[in-house]
């Protein structure tokens, strides 16, 4: 009985949230394309390869400061407000040359606060603290638009173009640590930003661990299987694009197709296990094809705060050895 009222809240909290996002994607506001567009950037980019999609600017704009801290996007767009980076950085025990924690939230996120509390509590654990405004979000939304609106907002080129930007922007942040003196550089993603940290990891050397809250696995169920697609669908439908031909992208932007450069015991998972946008079986399925990274769940939906405050506490239970707890 429990267990069913658990679901139940859990699918109750997901469909609210996601109403509200179906209502921001019906405004159109991130533009859109026909079959034929799409077509012909998927292909581009599958001739190109992976590597050169996600491929990090040759040089960093210099080391991380303290403080806020402003840089311009390695890969710019047509929305302005959107080719700057913002960062806030909390420095650690031993300053800038500490280890250090990349956050990476979520998608549709308006308020740091949240992350700014794990802040303070990786300053604890001695690491710097770096919070990073992913594409479209807080600071790089354009004017008029919400937080995040325009990532997923029926126009598939332009979400291809985020991810594609984000995965490279954290790749360059991770590089202006090391340049910074970090002897380790980690990746904590809640959601998209797990999405992005789980790319990241396939793609960017020399990082030492990551704590991937509820990525996103499959962004073929994302979008046509799961609850939160219903406006993408209908979008995609009416301009007569098929789930087979949004699919020819999936080999670059899902996670499962990629393999980390961190060793497995590194890398932790979280699922919830009322989720059905980042399912539990399939990330259940990520964790052994990656060569058994650590598993765990919590009792929830897409949509929770259970899955951040268990990540940190499973986390530094499975790593010991690189997060010393202080009183």
């Amino acid at each position: 009985m429990i267990g069913w009222f658990h679901r139940w809240q859990s699918e109750l909290v997901d469909a609210t949230a996601f109403a509200g996002i179906g209502f921001w994607q019906l405004l159109g506001r991130a533009g859109r394309h026909g079959p034929q567009e799409w077509d012909a950037y998927a292909e581009s980019w599958r001739q190109k390869g992976v590597g050169e999609f996600y491929r990090a600017p040759e040089k960093i704009p210099g080391p991380l400061v303290s403080g806020r801290q402003q840089i311009s996007s390695p890969i710019p767009c047509d929305r302005e407000e959107n080719n700057t980076v913002h960062l806030r950085v909390w420095p650690g025990r031993e300053g800038l040359k500490s280890p250090a924690m990349i956050l990476l939230h979520s998608l549709f996120s308006a308020s740091d606060v949240g992350y700014v509390h794990w802040a303070s509590v990786l300053n604890r654990l001695g690491w710097t603290a770096i919070f990073y405004d992913l594409p479209y979000h807080y600071r790089r939304r354009p004017k008029g638009t919400w937080s995040g609106e325009l990532v997923f907002g029926g126009n598939l080129i332009r979400s291809a173009e985020t991810i594609r930007q984000a995965v490279a922007e954290t790749r360059m942040v991770a590089r202006m640590a090391r340049e910074a003196g970090a002897p380790r550089v980690g990746l904590w993603g809640m959601s998209l930003g797990g999405w992005v940290a789980s790319l990241t990891l396939c793609h960017e050397p020399d990082l030492t661990c990551a704590w991937l809250v509820q990525p996103i696995p499959d962004v073929g169920t994302a979008i046509w299987d799961s609850p939160g697609g219903w406006v993408i669908r209908r979008q995609m439908e009416a301009r007569g694009l098929s789930r087979e031909q949004a699919s020819r992208m999936l080999p670059m932007v899902c996670p499962s197709f990629g393999k980390p450069k961190v060793s497995p015991d590194k890398i932790l998972l979280v699922g919830g296990r009322h989720d059905r946008i980042a399912r539990p079986a399939q990330l259940q399925n990520l964790a052994k094809e990656w060569g058994g990274v650590h598993y765990r769940e919590v009792g929830q939906g897409h949509i929770g705060y259970q899955a951040m405050p268990m990540a940190w506490r499973w986390g530094t239970e499975v790593m010991p050895d690189l997060f010393e707890r202080q009183g």
